[in-house]
This record gives structure tokens, C-alpha cells and sequence, in this order.
């Protein structure tokens, strides 16, 4: 249980996110943020690391397995983060 709510404090903490890895690049106009998945957690969902250290639990928007290391687009949406993978 206190897990879930530390999660939720968390991802209340990045709402406002903007930055991240190659925020400025044209693949990744329109999210929110951009990070690196670190660790795969059940289901879809996936711990991701921004450049600066902070770190987030977001779902997939595919239900495609997403090695660690791989850079992602999020978007911020209601309830949590939703990621994209970036080619």
C-alpha cells in the first residue's frame, strides 16, 4: 500500500515535467517529457529515468516488450504517464 502511494506522490511530483533526454529534438515535439526505461515491472508498466535523475512508473502504449535502455516519449495523462518509444 505505501507503495502505490509513494507512486502516486511521484507521479504527481513530474506532472509539470518538459525537459529530459533531447527535448529540444524534433522526434520529440509534443510529449511532455522524454526518459530512458531503467526496469520492466509487471504487466505494461515501466520504470523510467529522466537525464536528471528523477524517475517515474509508466504504462505503454503497446503491448510490445521495451528493453531497458530504450529512450521514450511520455505524455502526462489522467491517473499517470503513457509512453511512446522513440525510433
Amino acid at each position: 500500500m505505501a507503495d502505490k502511494k509513494n507512486v502516486q506522490l511521484l507521479d504527481e511530483e513530474m506532472f509539470n515535467a518538459t525537459g529530459g533526454r533531447n527535448s529540444g529534438n524534433q522526434e520529440t515535439k509534443g510529449f511532455d517529457a522524454v526518459g530512458t526505461v531503467i526496469m520492466h515491472l509487471p504487466g505494461r508498466q515501466y520504470q523510467v529515468r529522466f537525464d536528471d535523475g528523477a524517475e517515474l512508473i509508466a504504462t505503454s502504449y503497446s503491448d510490445e516488450s521495451v528493453a531497458e535502455g530504450t529512450n521514450v516519449g511520455l505524455f502526462a495523462i489522467a491517473g499517470g504517464w503513457t509512453m511512446h518509444v522513440l525510433q
